[in-house]
Formats: structure tokens, sequence, C-alpha cells
């Protein structure tokens, strides 16, 4: 048994929560003030920024809430990993930049990498009943 005490369980619960809180956080920011989230992503050249960054910011919270719920998990980890892993190397391009902006751009990308392998842990743990969980595995 992967989760074999409340220990366990609980650590569990609350790293979901931290990741969901987080994940959450970046999407809410990004539809809270859609206008400036949408003309920054055009400025570094997403595609069809104006609907893949509210589709997208969804699909965090969404994901984000289904990974804190343990509903459809693997689904959820799917989405926000859908989001992260092409966003990542577009908005965070650090390695096109200099100083500041390099340092800056720096920390996000890898802290998006740190993200994603968040989510390949809670795809890896899908197969299994997750404590405190409302759903089960998928």
């Amino acid at each position: 048994m992967v989760f074999d005490s409340t220990l366990s369980g609980v650590a569990f619960l609350l790293g979901r929560a931290l990741f969901a809180l987080v994940v959450g956080y970046l999407a809410f920011g990004n539809l809270l003030d859609l206008e400036a989230s949408v003309g920054y992503a055009q400025s570094k050249g997403t595609p069809l920024a104006s609907v893949t960054v509210p589709l997208g910011s969804l699909g965090l919270v969404a994901g984000s809430l289904a990974v804190l719920l343990g509903v459809y998990p693997a689904v959820g980890a799917l989405a926000v990993m859908a989001f992260l892993v092409p966003i990542t190397g577009i908005m965070h391009d650090f390695w096109t930049l200099e100083g500041q902006d390099r340092q800056n751009e720096q920390i996000h990308f890898l802290k998006n990498v740190g993200l994603v392998g968040v989510t390949l842990v809670f795809l890896a743990l899908s197969t299994v009943e997750w404590p405190l969980a409302v759903g089960i595995g998928l």
C-alpha cells in the first residue's frame, strides 16, 4: 500500500492542497486580469492568445481542483501539464534574455518545470486510491 499511515495520507493531502493553491492562484491571476494576460502572451508569441489564455487558465483551475479533491486525478494532472509544458517554453524563454529579465524568466521556467514534475507524480499515483479524496484514481 502506497499510503499505509494516517500521516502519509495527511501529508499527501497537504501536498495536493499546496499544489492546487499555487496552480489555482496562477490561473485566477490570469483570469482576473485577462486583458493584461492576453497582451503579455501575445507579446511573447503565444498562438491565439485571446483564446488559449482563458481556456488554458480554466483548464488549470479544473485540473488543480481535480488533484485537490482526488476526482479524476489523472485527467486533472494532464490538464495542468497540457498548459504548463507548451507555455513554459513560450512564455519563459530566459535563454533569449539578459540580466535581471533573464534571471526572472529562468526562475519562472524552473518553477514550471518543478510543477510539471509534481503532475507526473500525481499521474503515477492516479492508479491507486487516494486517501482523503472525494473520488478514486483513474
